[in-house]
């Protein structure tokens, strides 16, 4: 599984067999739309804040990268992911690229019959108190994939490229540290 969305086909998708048992059917049908396959993947809220205190915050540009792709090709826009998340680095920008996605997983919750998402007020929120909204979009971004799929959203792998953003910027972090260290040292 790879953190690529798949290619969009025009054909619907495939019904899965019918279960049996309660559980199976409480489980809501898979609202229609595209494909689920590979897009359908959920990352856990402690995993994202644990990866996000690791590496220093640079989790968070991976996160939103992978969510505005799959957000994006679910509604059937094009928007540019990379565009996008290299403007996080912008001041002022950031909140309106982030208000962007947002808006955009409240219309795909919508879409879907879940209640909409206050983008502007979670917009307005995060100047203050940002971890605690991304914690907050990051659970409706994995309960409307719950809903999207009828309860067939899997969690997604802890791929190389995860782990390479949460481990390499607090190992670049202390070597500088024991760079700036070293230096200091030998000029005393």
């Amino acid at each position: 599984m790879t953190d690529r969305p798949p290619e969009v086909s025009a054909a619907p998708p495939a019904a899965a067999p019918p279960a049996s048992g309660p559980a199976a059917r409480a489980r809501p049908a898979p609202a229609p739309g595209l494909p689920v396959g590979e897009m359908a993947i959920k990352r856990g809220v402690v995993r994202c804040l644990v990866c996000s205190i690791v590496s220093l915050g640079v989790y968070g540009f991976f996160w939103f990268h992978q969510y505005r792709r799959r957000v994006s090709a679910e509604l059937g826009r094009t928007d540019d992911a990379g565009l996008h998340t290299a403007g996080l680095l912008v001041p002022f920008l950031n909140y309106y690229i982030a208000y962007l996605l947002w808006r955009d997983i409240g219309t795909a919750r919508r879409r879907v019959g879940l209640s909409d998402i206050p983008a502007f007020g979670y917009a307005l929120a995060s100047v203050v108190a940002a971890p605690i909204v991304y914690c907050i979009v990051a659970s409706r971004l994995n309960e409307y994939w719950d809903r999207r799929t009828g309860g067939a959203a899997t969690d997604a792998p802890f791929t190389a490229a995860e782990r390479l953003v949460t481990v390499v910027p607090p190992v670049v972090f202390l070597g500088l540290i024991a760079l700036v260290v070293a230096v200091a040292a030998s000029g005393s």
